[in-house]
């Protein structure tokens, strides 16, 4: 009998586990992780399992249509190994296709459904004798249709997009939530440091200015990091503090702060010199926050557990609030967000985001400055909620952040970053200023 294959085995039953429960993909990476043995198994079920559900209506696709079987009546395990059977003749150059295919079968004999083998054996040669020729939805007749399968997005967030941001960009941006995603680095300026250290193996510098690694486990487990010379942070989000442009000295408030990347940033542009209140509805998160600041050697940041619908007493120079949202600009670090996104989120969001903002706007002081943020790329959770609530809000004013921002950022009256357009996540930030009586 062949040598079970257990990278591929543990892929598969992550597969399963992840359909027949609510587990998130992340979540059932980590067990397929603790199942294996040594690096490279894991990190090969690891693209296997991301790599087929970030593809799953793609892969779906082809099996409809070279199926004669509908895939409602095959059992999860069939299906599952068709789609990772797939993804690697379809995805992943190095693997042969003819060990693909073998080891798809032997796969069905191994794990309770041997009866299928011989069908999966049918399907995945007949996709290798017919590679090339596979046929989509047309792409000008049906276009909603073919790019959301094409690129395996939901069909609901794709013609969203279309309306909103045009064809071409639209492309861009699932074609960049399809790629894998950099972990980027922000340099700690409290701390004297080049970068040029034993880490520069895992390290690596980009033309933009930011920092990489494309090893997150050896980074995390370095001595740079432990000693504080970087934080994690998407190059998209720190334009969110720049906004705020914080000053030595000042009380800030930075709502919904956990896990803590912009607290600290806003902190390190402060030179360790005022205040910082760090606040969040979780204690639990808020301990990241605290972790984080002392790693980087910040003595500023006091996190306070705190219900963000709620003002303060005090009033404060400064307020960044990051509001909770859908995360459509980050669904390229999560191979399963897309699946899990629904319509009516977006609206429920754009309430909470709504109150969030009028209640941090009276922690502000006359003069001083709010700075609204997202990680979404949805009118309805960024302008909508700022123009509403500015147009109901006579005190406030929006101040545009291209004269804030360096030029050739996506910024005019707002930034917004959308990935494919510009590197890392999608982002969006409103300045917002009080005036003075």
């Amino acid at each position: 009998m062949p040598k079970i294959d257990s990278a591929r085995t543990e892929a598969l039953r992550a597969l399963v586990r992840y359909e027949q429960t609510d587990q998130i993909a992340d979540s059932v990476v980590s067990n397929t992780d603790a199942a294996l043995t040594n690096d490279r198994d894991r990190k090969f079920a690891r693209q296997l399992v991301l790599g087929t559900i970030c593809w799953k209506k793609r892969l779906d696709w082809i099996i409809d249509s070279l199926s004669r079987k509908p895939r409602s009546r095959l059992r999860p395990t069939v299906e599952n190994i068709l789609r990772m059977g797939i993804f690697q003749m379809e995805f992943m150059d190095r693997v042969p296709v003819r060990a693909a295919v073998d080891t798809s079968v032997q796969l069905a004999k191994q794990n309770g459904v041997n009866y299928a083998s011989g069908y999966i054996n049918g399907l995945l040669r007949n996709l290798d004798r017919n590679r090339g020729k596979e046929t989509y939805p047309h792409s000008t007749k049906d276009p909603i249709n073919f790019l959301s399968i094409f690129y395996s997005h939901p069909t609901w967030l794709v013609e969203k997009w279309v309306s909103q941001w045009g064809t071409e960009l639209t492309i861009n941006l699932l074609k960049a939530n399809n790629q894998p995603s950099n972990t980027w680095l922000r340099r700690n300026p409290l701390r004297e440091n080049s970068f040029k250290s034993q880490e520069e193996k895992i390290i690596e510098s980009d033309p933009n200015g930011f920092f990489f690694t494309r090893d997150l486990s050896k980074l995390i487990e370095s001595r740079d990091f432990k000693t504080g010379l970087f934080q994690i942070q998407d190059p998209a989000a720190q334009f969110a503090v720049r906004l705020l442009a914080p000053q030595p000295g000042e009380n800030i408030l930075d709502l919904c702060s956990a896990p803590g990347g912009k607290t600290t940033q806003i902190a390190e542009l402060m030179k360790n010199k005022g205040i910082v209140v760090a606040t969040d509805i979780s204690s639990e998160r808020l301990k990241k926050v605290a972790e984080n600041s002392q790693r980087l050697g910040i003595e500023i940041v006091h996190t306070v557990a705190w219900d963000g619908t709620y003002p303060f007493e005090q009033k404060f120079d400064r307020v960044l609030l990051d509001a909770p949202c859908s995360g459509t600009g980050i669904i390229g670090r999560h191979a399963d967000a897309r699946w899990r996104k629904r319509p009516a989120d977006i609206a429920m969001n754009a309430d909470t985001q709504y109150k969030l903002l009028k209640t941090a706007f009276l922690n502000l002081r006359p003069g001083g400055i709010l700075v609204y943020s997202t990680c979404s790329l949805e009118h309805e959770e960024n302008q909508q909620v700022v123009e509403t609530f500015v147009s109901n809000a006579p005190e406030a004013e929006i101040d545009p952040a291209s004269d804030h921002l360096p030029s050739g950022n996506q910024s005019g009256r707002y930034f917004q970053a959308i990935p494919g357009q510009y590197i890392g996540d999608g982002a969006f930030a409103a300045r917002i200023r009080k005036r003075l009586k």
